[in-house]
């Protein structure tokens, strides 16, 4: 298995970040990963082209030797050691090649100038320089933000240590099982994956199983980014939409009628005879952007979308526990538990004065934990759950204090302002 220098990067900062990322495929942006790649934008472009290390091997009195080479964006594979890297900037300098890894932040205040997952990367990328026959015998560290140059140098130590990640990384990269998460580390809260790993919930889990002496440990509370994107509707018959750059333009008869950032977009639902580029359609999949293809009715036809995560590991045990009766009872049991609990606490917050009766009903029918009722009684809680609620939206009353006037289901067309937006939100997510 080939490990390119980053993924080592991210191992060694934390190995379930990178199992993460790399082996199953999950992935989220946040402001830190976005700034990071605009301090990238220059030397993630390719320019330049690094001499051979026979082109190098010349009498040191050569003009060319003495000056400086610079290329940047350098691919290299090292099959032997099992590792690859793109180096940011690649520097010859008196024969001598020497990787330079750009960072957005600051120097730390830390022995050797660097972090040990930044020291273990562009070792690695010494070593992969090494057995593509250039000279390395150290590398540098530029930290955007204090404008400053660390010297790394390619010690027997540094050299073992990265080499000993590296094995360590291919087995993990191997395993079935996703490594546990940290404990109480203040790199948590900033990593843009934190809300798919959950290490405070997935730590506090599995203490519940072991011993309720262990709940006394309370998770971190997350506080989830509101996010900036929202859906694209567009509903106008023979429209045409296209990617310009980093814009969607909607098009009618060939004239542009409107543009939409593609940071702005969640997903993009389309109605009836309403074409999309194939340019487009690629960037929305790249982006994990679906497209939902629907009829002019709002009815249901398909949809596009990117590939998704690699967790074969996930799958496999998840078809196990839905043969598994006790476990699926378990799992449906804790599903419609969470419904009514989350229909009861919404009804709190936002009813003007919420009947005792319906909330005393819902805290009843929700199932207890160790309940072991049959199947049948935990979908009869879960049927007889609407029924209790059904009256109570009609008085409902949110922080604008508009009043809903809620009769009961109805569309094609709806007739209330309520079932409206229910019948869209129901047809971009059929």
């Amino acid at each position: 298995q080939i490990i390119p220098a980053r993924m080592l990067n991210e191992f060694v900062y934390c190995p379930r970040l990178y199992y993460y990322e790399h082996v199953i495929g999950e992935f989220e942006d946040n402001a830190d990963t976005v700034e990071g790649r605009y301090r990238h934008r220059r030397v993630d472009q390719e320019t330049g082209t690094p001499p051979s290390p026979e082109a190098l091997a010349i009498p040191e009195a050569d003009e060319a030797v003495q000056k400086t080479l610079v290329s940047t964006s350098v691919w290299l594979e090292a099959p032997v050691l099992g590792a690859a890297c793109k180096i940011d900037r690649l520097e010859i300098r008196d024969g001598l090649a020497v990787p330079v890894d750009y960072k957005r932040g600051k120097k730390p205040d830390v022995p050797g100038g660097a972090w040990e997952p930044e020291q273990v990367q562009v070792v690695l990328q010494g070593l992969v320089l090494r057995e593509n026959g250039y000279k390395c015998e150290h590398a540098e560290m530029w930290y955007a933000e204090s404008r400053e140059r660390v010297r790394i140098p390619l010690t027997e130590e540094l050299v073992e240590r990265a080499k000993r990640h590296l094995a360590e990384a291919r087995a993990a990269y191997q395993s079935e099982e996703i490594p546990p998460p940290l404990e109480d580390s203040p790199k948590c809260p900033r990593c843009s994956l934190v809300g798919i790993c959950l290490p405070d919930e997935t730590r506090f889990l599995k203490a519940f199983r072991v011993s309720d002496a262990a709940l006394s440990k309370r998770p971190r509370r997350l506080v989830p980014e509101r996010p900036d994107a929202g859906p694209l509707y567009v509903q106008q018959q023979g429209m045409s939409l296209g990617k310009s750059g980093d814009v969607i333009e909607a098009k009618e008869k060939g004239k542009v009628v409107s543009r939409t950032r593609l940071l702005d977009v969640s997903q993009v639902a389309v109605y009836g005879n309403v074409s999309v580029s194939t340019p487009l359609v690629r960037e929305l999949c790249d982006r994990g952007i679906s497209i939902s293809y629907l009829t002019y009715g709002g009815w249901f036809v398909g949809m596009a979308r990117g590939g998704e995560h690699k967790n074969v590991g996930l799958r496999i045990r998840q078809h196990r526990w839905a043969e598994d009766k006790a476990r699926s009872l378990e799992l449906a049991r804790e599903f419609v538990r969470g419904k009514i609990l989350n229909c009861r606490t919404m009804l709190r917050r936002n009813h003007s004065a919420a009947p005792d009766a319906v909330l005393l009903e819902l805290k009843r029918l929700r199932p207890v934990h160790h309940d072991r009722r049959i199947w049948d009684l935990s979908l009869g809680t879960e049927v007889r759950r609407p029924r209790s609620t059904s009256e109570s939206p009609r008085h409902a009353q949110v922080r604008t204090s508009l009043e809903f006037d809620f009769q009961g289901r109805n569309r094609r067309p709806p007739r209330d302002p309520i079932n409206a937006p229910l019948v869209r939100i129901l047809a971009a997510h059929a």
